[in-house]
């Protein structure tokens, strides 16, 4: 490409066509790929109402986004995931039983851990994911006829509270009994009463049946802990799931909406990948990746990825010859395909670019230029103009964000970073102060008050 750019090149702003048949823009650092190509295209797509999912890489792109859509009135549809104040997500919603195992595996990663011990583990997640997944049928059978519910909910949240310790798993083995005790044959048989079909009662007891069968697998699991020495055999197993299923205790995983229920929703979801690793990251991208095969409604959908050879392995890679199906698009950027044969092999890779109608090749070969960048784009020669936001529209917008947000910040501070599970590091938007700052819910400002009050009544 050197030297390919003439006085006379038209400048273009380089926008993706909307015919879902998705777009790779490749250049090496400092060509403009985020300025000229991914901000141009974010703010078409915003401008055009789509459901978005920005992958934000390095902690800094939020901002522009933020600032964007408050230039085209839709900051209220912005969500942030990753970090203490923001939306929180249901990663296991809607996941089948063979997804769920693989998204566990996914985060152990390929070398980590004995292979006996992680299938063990294994089994036992897809024993407690089979008791979730038949009382939910049985929920949606029984519709409130019976008052006794197993009441779990299938979340990360919850399943870390029943792999807590081996008391939290024996407490969930009770409940599940106690469950199963008002599914007995003569309390089924009653409910034709209430309304219950026949043909209905007969799927209630067989999933009564299969119910206990999974209940057992799980209390037999437990009764083989040696309480003696808890780190070996089945006590071995359960650390090694409670290590697995612990990775999902992070910013955002402890939610009760799915990422696609979002996407689909019209909202723009601004994923922190910097603050996650890399294992846990492909597996929320190989979850997402699945379930938008199903979609609920038409609403068009783009995902923006850039460095998109951080979200893809071998066993990961966007289904972009289905998601045209399904008005879903990729804009994705990157440095250079060696970056992605490298991943994925040349063959797959190879496939994979195949898919793939709109490619641009960014350059920047003007000296002392950092404000216009070259491109090519179907064999064609152009300059785009990059979006530069100032400071003051990227500060405002987060500040008006913010106000709108579940977790406002006293005038003046703006959210800076975040510094591990429900704290983030704030800063003063004129003095340049930062300090520490909690997010809490609403059982932790319970408790917050709950203190106050001991504390005031102490002092009296």
């Amino acid at each position: 490409m050197t030297g390919f750019i003439k006085e006379t090149t038209p400048q273009i702003t380089p926008i993706v066509y909307n015919d879902f048949r998705h777009s790779l823009c490749v250049g090496e650092t400092g060509c403009g790929k985020t300025t000229s190509f991914m901000l141009p295209n974010i703010s078409n797509r915003i401008q055009e109402n789509y459901g978005m999912l920005i992958i934000d890489i390095k902690g800094n792109l939020h901002s522009h986004v933020k600032a964007i859509a408050n230039q085209h009135r839709r900051l209220k549809d912005v969500k942030e995931i990753g970090v203490p104040w923001g939306q929180k997500i249901n990663i296991f919603e809607n996941l089948t039983r063979s997804l769920f195992l693989d998204t566990l595996n996914e985060v152990n990663g390929e070398s980590n851990g004995d292979k006996f011990w992680i299938s063990s583990a294994l089994n036992l997640a897809g024993q407690i994911y089979d008791i979730f997944a038949i009382s939910k049928n049985l929920d949606a059978l029984l519709k409130r006829r019976i008052t006794k519910v197993l009441g779990y909910k299938f979340d990360a949240k919850t399943l870390n509270k029943i792999l807590s310790n081996f008391d939290t798993l024996k407490m969930f083995i009770a409940d599940c009994n106690n469950f199963l005790s008002h599914l007995e044959l003569k309390k089924i048989a009653k409910l034709t009463e209430r309304g219950v079909t026949d043909n209905d009662i007969y799927l209630i007891r067989q999933f009564a049946q299969e119910l206990k069968i999974a209940v057992d697998k799980v209390n037999n699991f437990y009764k083989d802990i040696d309480q003696d020495s808890p780190a070996a055999g089945s006590g071995g197993v359960f650390f090694v799931l409670r290590s697995l299923m612990h990775t999902f205790s992070q910013n955002g995983l402890d939610g009760q909406v799915e990422l696609k229920e979002l996407l689909e929703n019209g909202k723009i979801v601004i994923l922190h990948a910097n603050t996650y690793d890399e294992n846990l990251n492909l597996a929320l991208m190989n979850i997402l990746y699945k379930r938008l095969l199903i979609r609920n409604n038409q609403k068009p959908i783009t995902l923006f990825i850039d460095e998109f050879q951080r979200s893809v392995s071998k066993k990961n890679i966007p289904y972009i010859d289905l998601f045209r199906e399904m008005n879903v698009e990729l804009i994705a950027a990157m440095q250079n395909i060696q970056q992605l044969e490298n991943k994925l092999g040349e063959t797959r890779c190879n496939e994979f670019l195949g898919n793939i109608l709109h490619n641009y090749e960014f350059a920047n070969h003007r000296e002392n230029s950092l404000d216009t960048f070259e491109f090519m784009y179907k064999n064609k020669k152009a300059i785009a103009k990059p979006i530069f936001l100032k400071n003051k529209e990227k500060v405002l917008a987060q500040i008006k964000w913010q106000n709108l947000s579940d977790n406002p910040l006293p005038l003046g501070w703006v959210y800076f970073r975040p510094d591990g599970y429900k704290r983030a590091i704030i800063a003063h938007v004129k003095t340049k102060e930062i300090k520490y700052h909690y997010t809490l819910d609403e059982k932790d400002i319970s408790l917050e008050r709950e203190l106050k009050t001991i504390k005031h009544k102490g002092s009296l």
